[in-house]
């Protein structure tokens, strides 16, 4: 071919990309052409004999896959010297297959064009024995792609499931459904952990039902329980819709999927009778004395743990015997209540007047500092000036430290025999020392530092891990008591509010309306069986059956 030629070629290629596309006159289907000797030709067969030579008359030059105005010639192929004997080309609209190994076949499908005029089609993978069923599988790919909505935008086909999730995320569930900012960072970590390894890299589009179910069956195996699973599918189910409504997707990957069976054995943690719970109590005040009227407050109201870190002296009303409970923190921001509504809850004489002496108590604490409380201010806060509410974490730390006192620290099994090792290593005869050797000599046999190294752990878990292991050895020594054995967590507080107040026969209404939900969660979550009750139920179906 002639050098003019190229040139006129070349003037009208854009190779700036992956795909070197024809910039000039193209056909109804997007292919490039241009007149060569009078003749309208191809420019993918231009390109062709360009850059590797002349072809014979009945060769044909077959466009790339991904683009029919590519003319890169690396993403070009040839077809047979007799074009009759090739197969015949399908109907338009009705897709083409193309077996790649035995069994699998690669479904395309063209529908319209992209709003910068690009074709735009569609892949799909399939599995088929037959020619027949992959026919059915085209057909029934066809029609799905004619029922549902397309991407009108290129880069939507393209977009990868890390990027949508993070849209999703931040534009749906932030900006338009308002949730929490905590549970989409749940969600974010979920997806990190279990999903992005797998899917995240890929195009949202080529999310099967395959990867979904290695990604739970891998979660299963794991060991995580059905509820940890469920929170995976309360993510990924609305996701696959928001992008099939966004058009990014022409079929949810989940329309049809179940849950697995999880071989999860999930532990019954069944409230705290009444006099484990005044031992939990009692030991608070000479264990973590700073947060036992925050343990009372919450065995006695069943309050959420950031409600009551956020309670306001404004909101203690003791005239009416009763507090406000309109505000809850994640420990970041002071926000609203998990149901957005605010409720009064009654208050017994005695726990109010707790409540008074802790605030009075704080007032002299402002006093001695030279500060003074806000009317306003928090009852339960670690500033002087009680003006931020106590870090709901820190509950939970010092509620830790209380259940190791106790001995119900609930801890696996394989933790407690490290935290044992470590008081062991600690506890080593220590090495001499050399002579004129510089720094304080450990406090143990190895130092913190020393015993974190030989565990693969930092020093600071050395140092509670040796405290920890010193605390179970102290209970150990006091003699087994059955008593020790119950749940001391601070939703343990909440659902024994729950089952006394229904085991004393209080109407379920009043009690949901009083944890601030709704009859069924409580019915769900919080209600639960004790031993006392279980007693007492054996009992009267005894003397019922047996005539006592």
């Amino acid at each position: 071919m002639s050098e003019s030629l190229r040139n006129r070629f070349e003037a009208k290629v854009d190779r700036s990309g992956e795909h070197h596309v024809w910039t000039g006159s193209r056909t109804s289907d997007g292919a490039g052409k241009l007149k060569v000797d009078s003749k309208t030709v191809s420019a993918r067969r231009v390109a062709w004999e360009l850059a590797r030579g002349a072809l014979a008359d009945g060769v044909v030059v077959k466009a790339c896959p991904d683009d029919q105005a590519c003319v890169r010639v690396e993403h070009l192929s040839l077809r047979g010297e007799s074009p009759a004997a090739d197969r015949r080309r399908a109907p338009r609209g009705t897709g083409s297959k193309t077996e790649i190994r035995p069994g699998v076949w690669k479904l395309t499908v063209t529908s319209g064009r992209y709003t910068d005029g690009r074709v735009r089609r569609l892949h799909r993978t399939v599995q088929a024995d037959t020619e027949i069923e992959a026919t059915r599988e085209l057909a029934a790919f066809v029609a799905e792609v004619r029922r549902d909505p397309l991407p009108q935008r290129r880069q939507d086909r393209d977009v990868t499931v890390d990027e949508a999730i993070e849209q999703f995320l931040v534009e749906h569930l932030l900006g338009e459904k308002g949730r929490e900012p905590r549970t989409v960072d749940d969600y974010r970590r979920l997806h990190l952990r279990w999903f992005a390894p797998e899917i995240g890299g890929r195009r949202v589009r080529d999310v099967d039902e395959a990867a979904i179910d290695r990604i739970f069956g891998k979660m299963r195996r794991t060991g995580l329980s059905r509820s940890r699973m469920n929170h995976a599918r309360s993510l990924y189910a609305p996701f696959f819709r928001w992008a099939k409504r966004r058009r990014l997707i022409v079929r949810s990957p989940m329309a049809d999927f179940e849950l697995p069976t999880s071989v999860h054995v999930s532990r019954e943690h069944t409230p705290p009778e009444v006099e484990q719970l005044c031992l939990l109590l009692e030991t608070a005040v000479e264990v973590v004395a700073d947060v036992a009227p925050l343990l009372t407050l919450g065995a006695v109201t069943g309050m959420r743990r950031g409600e009551l870190v956020t309670v306001r002296r404004s909101r203690l009303h003791p005239d009416e015997g009763q507090l406000t409970v309109d505000a809850a923190t994640d420990g970041k921001r002071v926000k609203p209540t998990k149901t957005r509504k605010e409720r009064k809850v009654a208050v017994d004489p005695e726990t109010m007047d707790m409540l008074l002496r802790h605030c009075a108590h704080m007032d002299e604490r402002a006093e001695l500092c030279g500060l003074k409380v806000a009317p306003d201010a928090f009852v339960f806060s670690l500033a002087l000036d009680c003006s931020a509410p106590m870090p709901p974490d820190y509950v939970t730390k010092r509620v830790a430290l209380l259940k190791e006192h106790l001995g119900i620290a609930n801890k696996r099994a394989e933790t407690i025999a490290l935290e044992d090792e470590a008081l062991r290593m600690y506890r080593l005869p220590p090495k001499q020392r050399r002579a004129g050797q510089a720094g304080r000599s450990p406090a143990g046999g190895m130092s913190y530092e020393a015993i974190g190294r030989q565990l693969g752990r930092s020093e600071r878990w050395a140092t509670l891990a040796v405290a920890s292991a010193r605390r179970r050895e102290a209970v150990r020594a006091r003699g087994d008591r059955s008593h020790t054995m119950f749940d001391g967590s601070i939703i343990a507080l909440r659902k024994f509010t729950s089952s006394e107040l229904l085991d004393a026969g209080f109407n379920i209404s009043m009690v949901a309306q009083r944890q601030g939900h709704g009859p069924q969660v409580l019915a769900k979550h919080y209600a639960k069986a004790r031993r006392s009750a279980d007693r007492k139920a054996a009992e009267h179906l005894g003397r019922v059956v047996h005539g006592r």
